[in-house]
């Protein structure tokens, strides 16, 4: 987000003391500083910094979320200063700053409040408050906008090097952040931001993607007159945080295990036996099996097509020979409608099975009509195998392709994944059913 770009330099307020710290215990600097402090009103949750802080943490989880390494101690408020790569820097913030925080940020007055649009984002969503980057009289304007603010203990999020980053690499700091919280007599906090530019890079644009957000707090920095170094000092504990390594990208638990129990030749067992159950009489068809038990290992999708296609073929074997000699296995959620067409489609021998691929009749019901027919079994077979083959190819396919950019999602929200698809599921079944029924 474009923000608070550096200001000529204006004496501080005759009001406001200097803000050095002051010799002896910690305790005692900072009772000092709050009595140089222009803060009158203890901290307090409110309704505003609850609903802020839900919603945005609400619209960043399908993408990540956020993970909060350090602590926002409650010895605020500050001027919050970050590294700045993507306008999901300020939802980042949003997201993870504690509610007695109560933070608002500045944001550009040419960019942000221009349009009734991204005004109305700066302003209810974001909490922002307009700053011009230059004229005569824009740092005064800004300090008596938020000394309102601050008097009632609210944190200001600014990003000092005033415009995104391009490359990942941090700017220069301009002071007006340090000159703030010079005048303010309250501490700079820094905070790194890591993740958030591959969330929403500046260049490049589209929809966000997936990129869990880590916002790493530092320790903070007492006001000084001496902004420049404030605001150095400020910078180097941020790229220094920046350059741990990231962790690793959150897994849910139900993932994990359900992951290891399809790892190796159980994985392969269970995709094969789902196949061969679904064309006996199993009601969930088997590129479901892909959908909610091939994705935990995207890399044997195609072993397990494999798995699938194979139990399928002899699933539909064990069905024609019941069949044939007198037994039907059930068939839950299907009708007499789809058992009419399958006769139909059969009626000129076993290569009517290629018309179950996009009907929606289950396979089990071929399966029962050939044996019914007495078909020879090896053109059942060939005409079953190539069916199903191509139909299961079709649909790993596609669950290859979206794994790329979903997957980490489906990882970290796989339950809630499971879910969703079981829904999804649901409807498309009931659908077929009730075509079926007419």
């Amino acid at each position: 987000m474009p923000s608070l770009p550096s200001f000529p330099s204006l004496p501080t307020l005759p009001s406001l003391a200097s803000g050095v710290s002051l010799p002896g215990s910690a305790g005692l600097a900072a009772a000092g500083r709050r009595l140089r402090s222009i803060v009158r009103t203890p901290q307090k949750v409110t309704w505003r910094a609850v609903a802020r802080q839900r919603f945005w943490s609400a619209v960043i989880a399908p993408f990540g979320g956020v993970h909060v390494e350090g602590e926002f101690d409650d010895e605020g408020p500050y001027i919050v200063v970050a590294n700045h790569g993507s306008h999901a820097d300020t939802i980042a913030m949003m997201a993870a700053s504690p509610t007695i925080l109560r933070v608002v940020t500045v944001a550009a007055q040419d960019y942000w409040f221009t349009r009734p649009s991204r005004r109305a984002v700066a302003r209810g969503l974001l909490g922002a408050y307009p700053v011009r980057r230059d004229g005569e009289g824009a740092y005064e304007e800004l300090r008596g906008t938020l000394a309102h603010r601050v008097a009632e203990s609210m944190s200001v999020l600014i990003f000092p090097e005033g415009t995104r980053s391009k490359d990942g690499r941090v700017g220069r700091f301009h002071t007006g952040a340090a000159r703030l919280a010079r005048d303010f007599g309250i501490p700079v906090l820094p905070v790194a931001l890591v993740g958030s530019r591959q969330m929403l890079p500046k260049a490049g644009g589209g929809l966000p993607r997936y990129s869990p957000v880590e916002v790493r707090v530092g320790e903070p920095i007492a006001p000084s007159d001496d902004v420049a170094a404030v605001s150095e000092a400020a910078r180097a504990q941020i790229v220094a945080m920046l350059e741990r390594p990231r962790r690793p990208a959150p897994v849910s638990d139900v993932h994990e295990v359900v992951a290891q129990a399809m790892s190796g030749w159980r994985g392969d067992a269970i995709m094969f036996a789902w196949g061969a159950a679904e064309a006996v009489s199993f009601p969930v068809m088997a590129e479901m099996s892909q959908v909610w038990l091939g994705v935990t290992q995207p890399r044997l999708l195609w072993r397990r097509a494999a798995m699938v296609t194979a139990g399928s073929v002899a699933g539909v074997a064990m069905t024609h020979l019941l069949s044939r000699s007198g037994h039907r296995p059930p068939a839950p959620w299907t009708t007499p409608a789809m058992r009419a067409a399958t006769a139909r489609y059969l009626r000129r021998g076993a290569q009517g099975y290629w018309r179950q691929a996009l009907t929606g009749i289950p396979v089990k019901l071929f399966a029962a009509e050939s044996g019914r027919r007495n078909l020879p079994l090896g053109p059942v077979l060939a005409n079953a195998a190539g069916e199903r083959a191509v139909r299961m190819a079709a649909s790993t396919a596609l669950v290859a392709v979206l794994e790329k950019p979903l997957g980490p999602l489906c990882r970290q929200h796989y339950g809630p994944y499971l879910a969703a698809t079981g829904a999804v599921f649901g409807v498309a079944l009931r659908a077929v059913i009730r075509h079926w029924e007419r």
